[in-house]
């Protein structure tokens, strides 16, 4: 019995201990994006979070094998990225995946970094909110045009969602990033696609870094030249 008894509580310490070992292994997501040059931001509607750098945007999801880079999908190699003390932590393989993109695009080269315990970042002395977020539908176009305000020289990532029908799942239609200017404005014209459909509520959600509160606004689509009488959709009088 005393060697069942001393089995057993040497596994219950193994596994006790498991989780600090692999958080050992783990890197912030946070930290991880400062010293490769990213651009962090939180996607709330996606609860998600994107590194954007020039020419390039990575969208992370915490408990998901797959990741986005660009207009493709990637798998994560290691374990998933997972969510703790308000932060996505990721294993070293993908931490070695973000450093060869980073590379590819103008970072660091693709060696090994020391990750700093501040995750220090010009963006981290940001903070305030993002303020009067206006979508407009471009009459004669398949687009919005969207403005607002945020801090100054802030980066707003701008995610459009669509709502179509009760029996579909709200779908995430794009993401774009854009910068305030000096004085605080952003103003961009966004398309729609491929959510053409006319009577469905489009949702846009713009928020920045961690500093920055966002905002949200809705707009009902309406058919692009719905307010022009055109002849041509006239019905004739003989079939009337």
């Amino acid at each position: 019995m005393n060697r069942l008894a001393t089995g057993a509580a040497i596994v219950a310490a193994l596994f006790a201990t498991a989780p600090a070992a692999i958080a050992g292994h783990e890197t912030p997501l946070s930290k991880a994006a400062a010293d490769l040059g990213f651009q962090y931001s939180y996607l709330g509607p996606e609860d998600a979070v994107s590194l954007t750098k020039a020419g390039v945007t990575i969208v992370i999801r915490p408990g998901e094998a797959l990741f986005d880079v660009n207009d493709r999908t990637e798998a994560v190699e290691g374990s998933v990225p997972r969510f703790s003390h308000n932060d996505i932590y990721i294993s070293d393989q993908l931490l070695r995946r973000l450093r060869q993109i980073s590379a590819h695009y103008g970072g660091p080269p693709d060696h090994e970094i020391a990750v700093s315990s501040t995750g220090a970042s010009g963006y981290n002395a940001i903070s305030g909110a993002i303020t009067g977020l206006s979508v407009v539908q471009t009459p004669g176009k398949q687009e919005i045009s969207v403005g607002g305000k945020a801090p100054a020289n802030a980066p707003i990532t701008l995610t459009l969602i669509g709502t179509f029908t009760t029996e579909i799942p709200d779908v995430v239609l794009s993401r774009h990033e854009v910068i305030a200017d000096v004085d605080g404005t952003f103003k961009t014209d966004l398309s729609i696609a491929p959510g053409y459909y006319r009577g469905g509520i489009l949702t846009l959600v713009a928020s920045s870094v961690a500093g920055v509160s966002p905002a949200k606004a809705h707009i009902v689509m309406k058919a692009p030249n719905g307010t022009v009488s055109i002849p041509n959709d006239q019905v004739p009088r003989s079939i009337r």
